[in-house]
């Protein structure tokens, strides 16, 4: 008999009653599950418009989605944030341009860079060092940036962060547009924000001339749906949806496009029959959670330290650096024992999104298994040493572009001093480069790495083959 392994794994993960506290938002079908979405697989013929030149539904329904997450003007995206992130990038940027660049960035706007051969000057989140977490990009780093690279075309910041961290966008965007650049805001894990009061304010509303959003991630919309925002008349809107037109499929799914329009339409009729018992269930789970002896859930007590302007309460971020096991381990027993998946989890935090999509029993779920969990572990401190890093300036050798295109070599990572990196170094947590591309590799890189991680080896451009 044939095997279907992916369907075959899907249909069995649909069947476990595992509990989603992933992305993406719809939790697996909790909100409202469209049936026959095959019926709704169709391409552009005669009355279905077109995304890349709408002038009639599709040109509607974008109208519709501006006004109700607050823009002048929103697209469609079908390749997700990713496609909105370069778009956005190459859209304001020329060959040889200059970008000042938020360091924990997607690696999207990285691709970007090289895709327009776009050199960075990068701005360095606050670190929460208690818990070895990125905080927010503070307004003074951003204007220093700019004093020191004034000759970049853009400002490109990521808020709310993975961890729901949000920084002070109106402040920022007023210092950008003081010196006449354009901001650029990825704010993917925040499409969610413009619908209650509870939540930090949106990016639009503070300034930002472009807006990314992932609807996927943090409302019920099918993965891959996400939106770009426009507003005011510093970004030439023409060459970012001709670079869209370029990058993202020819063959935009109607199903994704249609259901976009849909959590639209619902939005602006439900909004308040959603969102006030979900923030009502998830208020009394926060509180029931900040009880737990070990297991440390962040909370509003972050707003304003680290430049971080303000928390998303729909972010569940555990901190369990305190206690003898890893994140990664308690990760581990939510799914094994008590069928519950979160999104990430790292040596020393572990996440859970949460939703309108979500329901009681899911939080009643996660709540007694984690009273269950707390209840063994020890206090220990030994995952708390993990927080102390830091990331001094760097030293850009080539563009991200002739990284990416230069002959490469493995080599020990002793042998690394000097030497021009030729990949990312990520650690996560904080999940910050410690080297990019076309970067110079010191003696303080390499120790670092000794200290985080296993690997003996680096990837750096071949000498003499530049």
């Amino acid at each position: 008999m044939a095997e279907a392994p992916l369907y075959e794994r899907l249909m069995h993960y649909n069947k476990e009653d595992i509990y989603p506290f992933h992305m993406p938002g719809h939790k697996l079908g909790k909100v409202f599950s469209p049936s026959n979405l095959l019926n709704l697989d169709v391409t552009e013929v005669r009355g279905m418009d077109n995304l890349y030149e709408p002038e009639e539904v599709i040109a509607k329904a974008q109208e519709l989605a501006a006004k109700t997450f607050g823009a002048e003007e929103t697209i469609f995206l079908v390749n997700g944030s990713t496609a909105g992130v370069i778009a956005s990038i190459l859209g304001v940027c020329d060959p040889k341009d200059q970008l000042i660049l938020a360091r924990n960035s997607h690696h999207s706007a990285h691709h970007g860079m090289i895709l327009g051969d776009i050199t960075p000057s990068y701005i360095n989140p606050k670190m929460v060092k208690k818990y070895g977490l990125l905080g927010g990009i503070s307004s003074e780093d951003v204007e220093e940036a700019i004093k020191k690279c004034p000759e970049a075309k853009a400002v490109f910041i990521t808020s709310p962060t993975y961890e729901g961290f949000t920084s002070n966008i109106k402040e920022i965007a007023r210092i950008v547009h003081k010196y006449d650049k354009v901001l650029i805001v990825d704010e993917a894990h925040g499409a969610h924000f413009n619908f209650h009061s509870s939540f930090p304010k949106t990016a639009l509303s503070q300034g930002a001339d472009i807006v990314i959003q992932s609807l996927h991630k943090t409302l019920p919309a099918l993965t891959q749906s996400a939106l770009m925002h426009f507003q005011g008349n510093r970004v030439n809107r023409h060459r970012v949806k001709q670079i869209l037109r370029m990058i993202q499929t020819s063959s935009p799914s109607y199903i994704f496009m249609g259901l976009m329009d849909f959590l639209r339409k619902t939005l602006d009729e439900e909004k308040n029959l959603w969102f006030e018992p979900y923030l009502s269930r998830l208020k009394d789970l926060r509180n029931e959670l900040k009880k737990l002896d070990h297991i440390i859930l962040l909370g509003e007590e972050l707003n304003h330290q680290y430049a971080i302007e303000e928390i998303d309460i729909s972010r569940l971020v555990f901190y369990t650096g305190y206690t003898n096991q890893s994140g990664m381990d308690i990760d581990k027993l939510l799914r094994d024992k008590y069928k519950i998946q979160m999104e990430l989890s790292s040596e020393i935090h572990f996440i859970g999104i949460t939703t309108v999509g979500d329901t009681q029993e899911g939080y009643k779920r996660l709540l007694n298994s984690l009273r269950e969990i707390d209840k063994k572990l020890i206090l220990n401190q030994k995952n708390a040493d993990i927080n102390n890093i830091s990331y001094p300036p760097s030293e850009i050798m080539i563009s991200p572009r002739e990284a990416f295109y230069a002959p490469k070599e493995v080599i020990p990572l002793e042998d690394g001093e000097g030497k021009v990196c030729a990949n990312f170094v990520v650690f996560y947590p904080p999940g910050i480069p410690l080297l990019s591309p076309g970067e110079k590799i010191t003696k303080f890189h390499i120790e670092q790495i000794k200290r985080r991680k296993k690997e003996k080896t680096i990837e750096v451009i071949r000498r003499g083959e530049l």
